[in-house]
């Protein structure tokens, strides 16, 4: 009788390390070094945990980060291009000069990034939230924002040729000095936002509100642009006609 209840208690022993390990494991990063700078273009890190992880000038290409836990992610000069990351919270990461060229990042939680120079054409970003984002200089080049939150986010200098801004929420955000050029900004929430000195040739502004508190000064259009009814631009880089005689 003792024996077979030493053998019961040793048995629940070892189940109970078991699972306690197997446990452990499910809330740790990825098994590898949480400073790994190397390349794994195509793996799959769907739903992992690597909050906190160095991955600057890493080889993410293709990679799948759909739903993974990536706050404060240290990517400087990563390489994440057509890279999948739908969902994923990367909250407080910085992402300066990163690559993220037909990277997916639908419905992403990047409030308070730091991605100053970095690369997005043609990404996909719709309904992601960017709130305090620090974008300046980014490339967001033929990139769709339909219905992403963008507000004080700081797109100095972009480049937005291209870039689809539907229905967001660009409520305070900052465009000074940014290439806009056939960008849509259909329906979108421009309260406060500040497009001083931004260029707006052949873009799509119908339908905007807060446009009466926008800041336009020394933003220029063309004739193709299309404004709300309250708003005047003058055309971009209409050269003086200079007469000379022979």
């Amino acid at each position: 009788m003792f024996a077979s209840q030493v053998r019961l208690i040793s048995l629940a022993g070892v189940m109970s390390a078991a699972f306690a390990t197997t446990a452990l494991a499910q809330s740790q990063p990825v098994a590898w070094s949480p400073s790994y700078g190397g390349a794994c273009a195509d793996c799959d890190l769907s739903g992992r945990n690597l909050s906190g992880w160095t991955l600057n000038g890493a080889n993410y290409s293709g990679a799948r980060f759909d739903y993974a836990f990536m706050r404060g992610v240290r990517a400087t000069a990563v390489n994440m291009q057509s890279a999948n990351v739908t969902g994923a919270d990367l909250r407080g990461a910085d992402l300066t000069s990163a690559r993220f060229a037909d990277a997916v990042f639908n419905n992403a939680r990047m409030q308070d990034v730091l991605a100053s120079g970095a690369d997005f054409r043609r990404a996909r970003m719709q309904g992601a939230n960017l709130e305090r984002a620090r974008l300046i200089g980014v490339n967001f080049e033929g990139a769709s924002l339909l219905f992403a939150r963008l507000e004080t986010a700081d797109l100095s200098g972009a480049n937005g040729t291209g870039m689809i801004l539907d229905r967001a929420n660009l409520r305070g955000t900052i465009f000074d000095g940014a290439n806009l050029s056939e960008a849509s900004l259909s329906g979108a929430d421009v309260t406060g936002a500040s497009f001083r000195d931004a260029r707006l040739p052949s873009a799509d502004l119908t339908g905007v509100t807060g446009s009466e508190s926008a800041d336009f000064a020394g933003a220029c259009g063309s004739l193709s642009t299309r404004l709300p009814a309250d708003l005047r631009l003058p055309l971009c880089d209409v050269p003086d006609v200079i007469s000379k005689e022979d």
